[in-house]
């Protein structure tokens, strides 16, 4: 399963290449505080693009209504296909920038990510995601830090590989995981 860090900046040089275009951009003056910088964004972002997706289903989707149904109706099984799923997400954070106990500076950055999910097939049952049969996702990544443009990236994943439905995944808060 891929995380939003590993999607944006791949390795190791991934990030000092971020941090260099940090730098080049001109919105932090040091090196050392740009890489600082990158560093701990890389931590920060350090979580599945699944995730994301996930959120969105248990918020309002074909799969939600799905749950809510299945749940309500012990022993049935729905299969869920959706063609097109969009979903825009961002997220904005301020980092403090601090030397030797001083203050330099607060960075904000924001992420947004574009998701479009195709050819989806999912099986629901007890309010549970349990299976996914089929279908991709398309994800744009978008990484700004001051208002400057620091990393883009684009890939498509197979859902099959990576969300893992193990026991079931609870889409409403009164399902639960065998």
């Amino acid at each position: 399963m891929t995380t939003v860090r590993e999607l944006l900046f791949g390795s190791a040089s991934g990030e000092i290449e971020a941090a260099e275009h940090l730098a080049a951009s001109g919105a932090v003056s040091s090196p050392a505080v740009c890489q600082a910088v990158v560093s701990r964004l890389s931590q920060v972002l350090d979580f599945e693009v699944s995730d994301v997706l996930l959120e969105a289903f248990r918020i309002q989707s074909r799969l939600l209504t799905a749950a809510r149904e299945t749940h309500a109706q012990p022993g049935t099984v729905q299969r869920v296909t959706v063609k097109t799923y969009e979903l825009p997400w961002e997220h904005e954070l301020e980092l403090d920038v601090t030397v030797s106990g001083k203050h330099l500076m607060t960075i904000t950055a924001a992420l947004r990510l574009d998701l479009e999910v195709t050819a989806l097939v999912a099986v629901v049952q007890r309010g549970l995601l349990t299976d996914v049969e089929g279908g991709r996702y398309r994800v744009s990544a978008h990484l700004t830090v001051q208002g400057r443009d620091i990393v883009s990236r684009d890939r498509l994943f197979e859902l099959l590989y990576e969300l893992k439905c193990g026991s079931g995944i609870p889409l409403i808060s009164q399902a639960r995981a065998r």
